[in-house]
């Protein structure tokens, strides 16, 4: 039985190992093992908790406070003459051991009615911050997958370079058993037969450096996704978006980038900052009432116990008249921050607009290039085959059999180059308009 299980869960282990992975899963990997998203949405909720209204001092502080002494003293009291008490009262008192003890009790509460609005804008200024919590957090999560979209296409590039060295070591090694053969027969020269292991020597070198290209991007995205390395075999049909129109992805990236929608929501904080500062010149009018129960004892008092209990309100006003210059100062400071913030607003959005711009053009002049390089590489490929077949028939020679062998690798290279970074232009595309996340 155990047998059994071994041989199951090694093949469970196999089918799984040799399962492609999509660009989709590995986005989803991605997010969900990475570090940095994770503490970014820590912050997030940090934020959220610290910005609620009562941050925002609009509600009252309620608070019961509670204590009682007692002690316990030896007490000599010696009245002034003038005091008469009548009866046999001595002028003097001798008390020993006397107690004494007060319990106090009291429920307060301490409300602030009129604060100039600072506590309404603060609660929007809260509001807004919680936006943009949310927009960087989506911001983060862009980047991740931008990153994600990069390492993938990388890979899939070194492994069809990889592939194509290897049909092409394939090809020479071919070519140098027939060599050897005819060397063997007397039908070529050592030197040709040389010249065919020298070219066998430079594909299976390129072909290694390839291999470890392919295994060092393998180690890299392993480790961005946070999976095992074995499991990254890639296969992609590569497929590209034609529906592509500028003056639509201009408005789409106004409305939904997320650069622009974090610098307009800074810019709606600084705004309310500046609101809660010009409220610092207002009159402030504070509701305090509590409730208190005090009761005390003493055998050294003329009284010996007493109980006071009742309900205490009242009305609080403070009018500022002068602070050093600390308000106006606050105040200033806030105008030229919004009015930076503003200007920020602007920078970014012609920054993001020119980037844009420029994605898109060398995506559709990708896609151009891309139907060159494609009718280019089959040209080229019946070429070599021609060359293949008349190398055979010794119509050509060594040295030019390779060099179309050559030009084909390259031709191919190309090919596969200008599609990958053609696709991450794409999702660059997507970014920037604020659609990545959808797609």
């Amino acid at each position: 039985m155990t047998k059994y299980l071994l041989l199951f869960f090694c093949f469970t282990q196999l089918v799984f190992s040799q399962s492609h992975l999509t660009l989709e899963k590995a986005i989803e990997y991605g997010i969900t093992n990475s570090k940095d998203i994770i503490i970014s949405k820590n912050d997030n909720k940090i934020i959220k908790n610290s910005n609620h209204i009562g941050a925002a001092g609009m509600l009252p502080n309620i608070s019961i406070t509670s204590g009682y002494n007692g002690s316990i003293n030896n007490s000599e009291l010696e009245f002034n003459s003038f005091l008469d008490f009548g009866g046999d009262m001595d002028s003097e008192i001798d008390a020993s051991q006397a107690k004494s003890s007060s319990l106090t009790s009291s429920i307060g509460l301490n409300y602030r009615l009129f604060n100039g609005f600072s506590g309404i804008y603060t609660l929007n200024k809260f509001k807004h911050q919680n936006s943009l919590s949310d927009e960087s957090l989506r911001y983060q999560i862009e980047n991740k997958i931008l990153e994600i979209v990069e390492q993938y296409y990388d890979l899939l590039n070194k492994q069809n370079i990889y592939n194509t060295f290897k049909t092409s070591y394939g090809i020479s090694k071919d070519r140098y058993e027939q060599a050897s053969d005819k060397y063997n027969y007397g039908v070529i020269s050592k030197l040709d037969l040389l010249n065919v292991e020298v070219d066998l020597n430079q594909d299976k070198i390129k072909m290694e450096e390839a291999q470890i290209l392919v295994k060092s991007a393998k180690l890299n995205m392993s480790l961005l996704l946070g999976v095992p390395d074995s499991i990254i075999h890639l296969k992609h049909e590569f497929t590209f978006n034609q529906n592509f129109n500028l003056e639509e992805l201009i408005k789409k990236t106004e409305d939904n980038n997320a650069s622009i929608v974090m610098a307009q929501y800074n810019y709606l904080v600084s705004e309310y900052e500046l609101k809660i500062t010009k409220s610092n010149f207002s009159p402030k009018v504070d509701l305090f009432s509590s409730y208190s129960y005090n009761n005390r004892q003493s055998e050294t008092s003329f009284i010996s116990k007493q109980k006071d209990y009742g309900l205490i309100a009242g009305f609080n006003i403070e009018i500022p008249i002068f602070s050093a210059n600390m308000k106006r100062k606050t105040f200033q400071n806030a105008k030229i921050n919004l009015e930076s913030k503003q200007l920020s607003v602007k920078q970014i959005k012609e920054t993001i607009k020119t980037a844009l711009i420029t994605a898109y053009h060398n995506y559709t002049e990708g896609l151009k290039n891309l139907e060159l390089l494609k009718e280019n590489l089959k040209t080229i490929e019946k070429t070599a085959n021609m060359s293949t077949e008349l190398y055979n028939l010794g119509q050509i020679s060594n040295l030019e059999y390779r060099e179309a062998q050559i030009l084909f690798d390259q031709a191919e290279i190309d090919y596969s180059s200008k599609l990958s970074r053609t696709k991450i232009q794409e999702y660059i595309i997507y970014q920037l308009s604020g659609q990545l996340q959808s797609e």
